[in-house]
């Protein structure tokens, strides 16, 4: 990890010769489809968010991102991203447990939301800058999560913020307006891994707007993160506009 983290520091030092050349900013929101995969527990055996509270089918969610480039040298760019994730089911439990104290028995019928925000906080510097460009950069996200299972009076609320390492690709098809783009957030430490990718298709007119779209993968692993430990995979297709100039 300290590898890494070198590494993208000293990659940082080679954007005063590449720095993108003028001011530029972009603001963009997106309609989220995702489904919900992983499990749960708190002080009991893991709830399974399919087989046990019945979730799996995609619900309409969004998420939207503002960034701010400019060229002076060494001094990172900033991006920030806002998810708002929530999800609702209705399932039949498969085990006998407990979770945040409260009993969860066999055969009995739950419904349940889960709401899982996020805000993420990014500064990067850019490492190319012309047809393909390449960001580098550390990612502070905040992560604010609820779990309800109502037929048992769980109510347990949990949040975090963690720091991870951020990269971005960009690959523009001269004169044609259209882009193919990626971007990874990336931790893996102390039982607590975070994945969190998005790549898609981009069209940009001359007059600075744009659409895109593609598919989101969120992998969430938490050990014992205010009493909560699981693995979320919420991944789905996203379509959104955006302006930039």
């Amino acid at each position: 990890m300290k590898r890494l983290l070198l590494s993208c520091v000293a990659a940082s030092m080679l954007a005063t010769v590449s720095s993108a050349d003028m001011l530029g900013f972009e603001a963009g929101y997106a309609a989220w489809a995702p489904s919900l995969t992983g499990d749960i527990k708190n002080g009991g055996n893991k709830v399974d968010f399919e087989k046990d509270l019945g979730y799996g089918d995609s619900e309409a969610n969004s998420f939207f991102w503002a960034y701010f480039d400019h060229p002076i040298p060494l001094l990172p760019n900033i991006k920030i991203q806002q998810t708002n994730y929530s999800d609702s089911a209705t399932g039949t439990a498969t085990l006998n447990t407990t979770f945040a104290g409260k009993n969860i028995s066999s055969a009995t019928t739950y419904d349940s939301e889960l709401t899982l925000n996020q805000t993420d906080i990014i500064p990067y510097w850019r490492i190319l800058d012309n047809w393909v460009n390449f960001d580098i950069g550390f990612n502070l996200k905040s992560i604010d999560g609820n779990i309800k299972i109502k037929q048992a009076s769980v109510d347990q609320d949990f949040s975090a913020v963690i720091p991870l390492l951020y990269a971005k690709a960009r690959f523009d098809m001269p004169f044609t307006g259209f882009s193919i783009e990626a971007d990874m957030s990336y931790l893996n430490l102390a039982g607590n891994k975070i994945s969190d990718m998005k790549a898609g298709l981009v069209y940009q007119s001359v007059f600075g707007l744009g659409a895109t779209i593609g598919i989101r993968k969120e992998n969430v692993t938490l050990d014992d993160i205010d009493d909560i430990s699981g693995t979320l995979d919420i991944n789905g297709v996203y379509a959104g506009l955006f302006y930039h100039f």
